[in-house]
């Protein structure tokens, strides 16, 4: 369903969705000394991704991200394992962190970095993952639309299952008449 686009609500979108991003980065890096981080961060780079689809359409963004949803989550997850069970390389226990301080540093100063932000950036990739599928998948539903593409039909389903929803005749495009 594609209604009249405001070229105002547009513009304001965009502008919101670098803010909402911005503060996203802020809860993601403060996470792992103070609340916050990885989780929360996603949720808010999802509200920014809602509002993106309300503003310039589904199929836009679907053209925008170019990234599978669950491909990114599931290297969000491999990406919060790996921090964790690297440290049981060296012996120690599954999710120890190791930090390091780095001092003197040209705008910045002083910085912490270290295994629980690689942790957290995995969450946030996951949940990012997860909530941009989620929001593909209800926004097509209620446009009528297939809830996955051909693409994504061929990557989750088995070739032996049969399809659960019927495609569009070939006039038919993406929910619209073909003039």
């Amino acid at each position: 369903m594609i209604g009249p686009r405001s070229w105002i609500f547009q513009v304001v979108v965009r502008f919101a969705f670098f803010i909402i991003n911005v503060f996203a980065l802020y809860l993601l890096l403060r996470g792992h000394n103070q609340p916050g981080g990885g989780f929360i961060a996603g949720l808010a780079s999802a509200a920014a991704l809602i509002l993106l689809s309300l503003a310039i359409g589904i199929e836009a963004l679907h053209r925008l991200i170019r990234v599978d949803p669950v491909r990114m989550a599931a290297g969000g997850l491999l990406l919060a394992l790996l921090s964790g069970a690297g440290p049981m390389l060296g012996g120690a226990a599954f999710l120890t962190q190791f930090n390091w301080h780095l001092h003197d540093l040209p705008l910045l100063g002083e910085l912490h970095v270290g295994t629980p932000l690689v942790f957290d950036f995995g969450v946030y990739l996951v949940v990012i993952g997860i909530c941009a599928k989620i929001i593909f998948v209800l926004v097509e539903s209620t446009e009528g639309l297939p809830g996955l593409v051909v693409e994504e039909e061929r990557r989750y389903s088995s070739p032996l299952e049969e399809p659960i929803e019927e495609r569009p005749a070939a006039g038919k495009e993406m929910g619209r008449d073909a003039d």
